[in-house]
């Protein structure tokens, strides 16, 4: 999922247009169109396996003087958060809710001793008010009180200016283009591919039992363009394994439909369209839900690229009964078997907030950071984490996600280029069931996975990772 950003060079005021703020909008869309493989996905943890010797050597434990590295003393290492919370279109928790997470990880390691004798602590929290995101970047830059930077932020104009500082930076993984080729942003999910064919659509079409599907996308996006006109073409390709053809293709619709989109589900309606897959906002969702209802559709699944909020689905009521939704990480409902995933759920309760998307996500972005820690040794500086982050071949957070290589991980591919990864193609699904979500996959092995260079249709195979 690709999300455009603001340049202000001065790190004044930026002026966001109706064309930004819906672009800012579009987050998390394009999961369904993007290849997020990566190499080597083994089912075992190196990050967590170092993590685990480490502090068996007492390595985490060693202490070493460190003198003249941003936001390092003998007693903390220090990080601030920033992120998008007033002026916020979606009108979801987002950086309350991120970092929440980050300090959940934080108390988790600090009640083990902390690393290196410090604490980890975030020292600020900072609002960039959707367009103050390169402004608030530079002040962390320029204070050099923090040794790196949390980022949950719809749009991220200020992450050039931390690479070029070298600031270690840990994000929400939606702003794909400003994290490309950028050797010290590691956004919670690396986007490789916008334009690969994956199986993940088509697979859900065919769960549902779907003969004619749609594809939707905003017109204001390119993002959400190639997304919508992507999924088209990996539903046409795999029509002859899935009975599921593509009869409605829309990749202009106006962001915000604040004409409606009632033209549009006449139209589906026409076409006999029984299954929707979207690169449209929650918002979007579930003013399509609305109308689909009102011109009594109620037999069409939707496909949910960014909706995994049980609230926002309770709050539906029965709009979303029986449509698919993809998951960035681990999903809640899974078993959580020996990934991190329990550790989450309890220091979430210990600081009494409540599971989320956001705070997950803010979790596996700390577990990042301090692996890099770990991987760098007690002699660190930034270089030496950024260094040691970027040789890890299969971090994934804990059995939280399908493993990321990270010595590849920066580098966007295409659907051209992708045999050269050829790492198995996988998705994790919920669907809506009673207001709820329940696993497609297996509890134990919520992944669901096909193989990265063999192309052609295959059921996929139920994995864990971790």
């Amino acid at each position: 999922m690709l999300l455009g950003g603001v340049d202000d060079t001065s790190g004044g005021t930026v002026s966001l247009s109706m064309r930004t703020v819906g672009v800012a909008l579009v987050v998390a869309v394009g999961l369904a169109a993007c290849g997020n493989s990566s190499n080597d996905a083994s089912p075992a943890s190196t990050a967590a396996a170092d993590s685990g010797a480490a502090a068996q050597n007492g390595d985490r434990n060693e202490f070493v003087s460190i003198s003249g590295v941003p936001g390092v003393s003998d007693d903390e290492i220090a990080y601030s958060v920033v992120g998008t919370k007033s002026n916020n279109p979606l009108g979801t928790c987002i950086l309350d809710c991120y970092a929440a997470g980050v300090e959940a990880y934080f108390a988790y390691q600090n009640s083990a001793g902390g690393i290196y004798g410090r604490d980890l602590v975030v020292r600020d929290v900072l609002d960039d008010e959707l367009g103050q995101n390169q402004v608030r970047s530079l002040e962390v830059i320029a204070a050099e009180k923090d040794f790196g930077v949390f980022q949950a932020t719809l749009v991220a104009s200020g992450w050039g200016a931390l690479d070029d500082a070298g600031v270690p930076t840990y994000t929400w993984g939606i702003n794909a283009t400003e994290a490309a080729n950028r050797t010290h942003i590691w956004p919670s999910l690396p986007v490789r591919c916008q334009d690969c064919t994956t199986r993940s659509v088509p697979y859900a079409a065919k769960l549902a039992g779907a003969r004619h599907a749609a594809s939707l996308g905003y017109g204001v996006s390119e993002n959400s363009k190639v997304c919508a006109q992507t999924v088209a073409k990996a539903i046409e390709k795999y029509e002859p394994d899935t009975g599921v053809d593509i009869v409605y293709t829309n990749d202009d619709l106006a962001f915000g439909l604040p004409n409606g989109i009632a033209p549009e589900v006449t139209a589906m309606k026409k076409a006999g369209v029984d299954f929707i897959s979207t690169c449209i906002d929650l918002n979007g969702m579930k003013s399509l839900a609305q109308e689909l209802s009102r011109q009594g559709m109620d037999n069409v699944v939707l496909y949910h690229p960014n909706s995994y909020s049980e609230a926002f689905v309770a709050e539906a009521g029965d709009l979303f009964e029986g449509d698919y939704v993809t998951v960035q990480f681990r999903p809640f409902e899974s078993d959580p078997g020996d990934s991190s995933l329990t550790e989450f759920l309890r220091w979430m309760k210990k600081q009494g907030d409540e599971p989320s998307e956001l705070a997950m996500v803010g979790w596996i972005n700390a577990t990042q950071a301090f692996e890099g820690l770990l991987a760098a040794g007690p002699n660190f500086d930034r270089a030496k984490v950024t260094a040691a982050t970027n040789a890890m071949t299969d971090f994934d957070a804990g059995g939280l996600l399908e493993p990321v290589d990270w010595t590849v991980g920066h580098v966007p591919y295409t659907n051209a280029t992708r045999s050269a990864d050829g790492s198995p193609e996988c998705t994790l699904l919920v669907k809506v069931v009673n207001g709820a979500f329940e696993m497609v996959a297996p509890p134990a092995q919520p992944w669901l996975c096909w193989s990265g260079s063999d192309l052609t249709w295959s059921e996929p195979k139920p994995s864990a990772f971790g």
